[in-house]
């Protein structure tokens, strides 16, 4: 399944619900018209002009993981307008914790962001409080140079008028939630959220706020514009979980500059 529609649910959720999973595990937690106009509107005011375009998103992006002579191939992916913004863990191309070139080069944008992510952090917190507890001992492991202030979150991505294909979230926290939150601008018909295996969807709105298991596979709909301004802006908070192995900036920095040609990414653990 490399998209989904609507034929791949039963239920479309469009008001506040929370749904378990048959163990009493938190599946999903749709909070509706949840965000202040304030918060939303000074993001807007940032997000609008952004323009991240990436190549690294993979089976997201719609391109399938392909068996080379029994060797797994991972999809690079088409591309796509989305981005990272906060902070992200030693790589083999980027063998240090850093933060993102956007929020570097833009520290005062990203001021901007902040209180609508705080706002989300504080609705994670009220809706589903085990998992938001959870991923506070985790920050509490992680340096504050790496985690963005007043959040349990390290990591945002961006996306704007993106289908993405079914997947599964990878790097985030296993034992986390991800949250999600959407800013429509013009008209446009689609981009519901989709988790095929449990036959739901939910349809979010500006506002709008949804809790998930992303490690479920999850896709959106086909965005249909109605308006020539149809834009779909989606923002998605998480915690990275090889957050918490980072040194403090300064550290990271320093390990960077000594680092030696084959050695191994957390070799100094």
């Amino acid at each position: 399944m490399a998209f989904v529609d609507d034929s791949d649910y039963d239920v479309l959720y469009d008001e506040d619900v929370y749904v378990e999973k048959p163990d009493g595990s938190p599946l999903l937690c749709l909070r509706k018209k949840a965000l202040s106009s304030e918060n939303t509107i000074q993001a807007w005011s940032v997000l609008k002009d952004l323009n991240l375009i990436s190549r690294n998103r993979g089976v997201a992006s719609g391109r399938e993981n392909k068996e080379i002579n029994g060797v797994h191939q991972s999809a690079k992916g088409w591309e796509v307008c989305s981005g990272i913004i906060g902070y992200f863990e030693r790589t083999v191309r980027m063998p240090f914790c850093r933060a993102c070139a956007w929020n570097l080069k833009h520290p005062d944008k990203f001021e901007k962001l902040l209180p609508m992510v705080r706002e989300v952090n504080d609705l994670f917190k009220q809706s589903v409080p085990e998992r938001h507890r959870i991923q506070s001992l985790h920050v509490d492991k992680t340096t504050k140079d790496f985690v963005i202030p007043g959040t349990v979150f390290t990591t945002l991505t961006v996306n704007k008028n993106f289908r993405t294909a079914c997947h599964k979230d990878a790097g985030d926290l296993e034992d986390g939630f991800s949250c999600l939150s959407v800013i429509r601008k013009g008209v446009y018909k689609g981009g519901n959220l989709v988790l095929p295996a449990w036959r739901i969807a939910v349809k979010l709105d500006t506002y709008d706020v949804v809790m998930f298991d992303a490690h479920e596979f999850h896709g959106n709909t086909q965005i249909v514009p109605i308006t020539k301004d149809a834009e779909r802006c989606s923002v998605v908070y998480y915690f990275r979980e090889a957050m918490v192995r980072c040194k403090s900036s300064k550290e990271e920095l320093l390990r960077a500059k000594n680092r030696k040609r084959g050695d191994s990414i957390f070799e100094d653990e």
